[in-house]
């Protein structure tokens, strides 16, 4: 899993990203076909303290595109706010197929039974 940062008016060090990446690392048991990861945070003073951070993080999966985007007064906040939407996307996508076949399974027993 490739991971790709995109950064604007703020700074990560190597520790940050380490961080990072570990956080989006645990995405990948939910989901082994996760082909590449855009991190894109951004930092812009306003007003409203808690609207300061923007976060997106994309994960680029066969046919699909799975995307999270969170405001927040700090990134690391941001960061877990974002883990707790892609789960659940993930969840959804990983089931999805699953629910299809087993229903297609349904359909081919009862036309064996018949």
């Amino acid at each position: 899993m490739k991971i790709q940062y995109l950064l604007n008016n703020i700074n990560l060090t190597e520790k940050d990203k380490k961080e990072v990446a570990e956080k989006l690392e645990k995405l990948s048991k939910f989901s082994d076909k996760i082909l590449k990861v855009k991190v894109d945070l951004s930092y812009r003073p306003t007003r409203v303290k808690e609207e300061a951070v923007r976060l997106e993080v994309n994960l680029v999966l066969p046919h699909k595109l799975l995307r999270a985007v969170v405001k927040g007064s700090d990134y690391k906040d941001a960061l877990d706010e974002v883990e707790k939407k892609l789960k659940r996307q993930l969840r959804k996508y990983k089931t999805f197929g699953e629910a299809k076949k087993r229903l297609t399974q349904k359909k081919i027993r009862k036309i064996k039974q018949k």
